[in-house]
């Protein structure tokens, strides 16, 4: 019998069915209705309507003889997937050097979104800090000191539209209140090398961040030291010497 520990209550079932249709093409190329329907043992119309949906989603494909198979959209999921393991994989041992240099937590955060960065890698620092962000937090980029050294280097273009679509709302007093303060402290970002976030979260939080650029200058990610206001303040040299050389060996590591 499969464990549903104490998670059943927020399972939705169509969504797992959909997810278990999508399983077959792990060993099956392509799939008709009745295919899902004798491996399913679901209704030949409700396995119809799954591939439909999965259809219109753009996660499979009908073929000539009026089955289905998986789309390059999936294939692209996987790549990114790669990607961003073969990331971590890169940066975690030197996440792991920052806060051992700091005694803060850093983080890897990455922009795939067009408003919100993710925080995809972490390593704790040995000193006490209050909050802990999980891995998989999203936040709005200008509210993040991460998000705004990414921003700083993306193109024109991609900054215009991010202000089109993002909400500039006051999380603290020390929050960004508009576009106009954005695009100052963007050009400063960059002009300094690295970017910070004062309190613009959480009362108390500080935190300092530089950016991954590729070989080309676009920004890949970027990575950041962490902690209560006063500390990170009063060591701000010390991280931000170890935010900028764990981004030059990244880079190396890049090319």
């Amino acid at each position: 019998m499969k464990e549903t520990g104490n998670n059943e209550k927020y399972i939705l079932h169509s969504v797992e069915t959909a997810l278990s249709v999508m399983d077959l093409f792990f060993t099956y190329e392509e799939l008709s209705p009745s295919d899902v329907t004798r491996y399913l043992g679901i209704n030949r119309s409700t396995a119809f309507r799954f591939l439909v949906t999965l259809e219109q989603s753009g996660y499979i494909v009908k073929t000539e003889n009026s089955k289905y198979r998986l789309s390059v959209k999936v294939s692209t999921l996987g790549q990114i997937a790669h990607n961003r393991m073969e990331l971590i994989g890169l940066i975690h041992p030197h996440l792991c050097r920052i806060s051992e240099a700091t005694g803060e937590s850093s983080h890897l955060v990455i922009m795939d979104n067009p408003t919100h960065v993710t925080f995809v890698d972490k390593s704790i620092g040995s000193l006490w800090l209050k909050m802990d962000i999980l891995l998989g937090y999203t936040q709005y980029a200008h509210l993040t000191a991460t998000g705004k050294s990414i921003l700083a280097y993306e193109s024109d273009q991609f900054i215009n539209q991010y202000i089109r679509s993002a909400v500039f709302e006051q999380q603290t007093p020390y929050s960004i209140k508009d576009a106009k303060e954005l695009l100052n402290i963007l050009d400063k970002v960059k002009a300094d090398g690295y970017s910070s976030d004062n309190e613009e979260t959480e009362i108390g939080l500080s935190c300092y961040a530089v950016p991954i650029l590729s070989f080309s200058g676009r920004p890949v990610a970027a990575i950041s030291s962490s902690g209560p206001t006063t500390r990170m303040l009063a060591n701000k040299e010390k991280h931000l010497e170890a935010l900028h050389n764990a981004a030059e060996q990244i880079q190396k590591g890049l090319q």
